[in-house]
């Protein structure tokens, strides 16, 4: 797994970094050798933030824990991320029970914008790739990331769909056609 460490306000020493590449690198056995994780060093007033992303093939695990310690920040992390891993493998494990699902090609659409750039102040953009997958596993990757939605491509229909968290608790899912 590819390591990264990215430094925001904060100079990480040496010995800092190989800690935690060292702990990182404990969970190779996990993803594949392309998987990459980034870890991001963030010092804000009085809170030093931790914040882990590890891409793996078809999935991203995310953790993020802020502590007056970035060594304590990036051990609750660690710890965190350990949960969540288990969590994503024993839903898997119940889920397939043996099966495999194959992927499905997909070719994302090409958005032509009918407005100008003056008309939207975006902040930021993201590129995603849409991936196969269950609609409860669309629901446990949108809670590892911590997110309110999660867009997939569900496995049953073979559309584009969202799933989202109401604020009610529940879950709701909207289906393209």
């Amino acid at each position: 797994m590819k390591i990264k460490i990215i430094e925001k306000k904060y100079n990480a020493t040496e010995k800092m970094k190989e800690k935690m590449e060292k702990k990182l690198s404990k969970f190779d056995n996990f993803f594949e050798d392309n998987s990459e994780a980034q870890v991001v060093l963030i010092k804000e007033r009085e809170r030093e933030i931790v914040e882990i992303t590890i891409h793996a093939k078809d999935t991203i695990f995310r953790v993020e824990q802020s502590t007056r310690d970035m060594y304590e920040s990036f051990d609750e992390c660690i710890e965190n991320l350990k949960k969540q891993i288990r969590k994503y493998k024993t839903k898997l494990e119940k889920r397939f029970k043996g099966k495999k699902i194959e992927a499905i090609d997909w070719e994302p659409y090409d958005f032509q914008d009918e407005y100008s750039e003056e008309d939207f102040n975006i902040i930021k953009t993201k590129t995603i790739s849409v991936k196969p997958m269950f609609v409860e596993e669309a629901i446990l990757q949108m809670n590892l990331l911590n997110h309110q939605f999660f867009i997939f491509k569900n496995a049953e229909s073979g559309l584009t769909d969202i799933v989202y968290k109401r604020k009610d608790g529940d879950y709701g899912l909207i289906e393209t056609k």
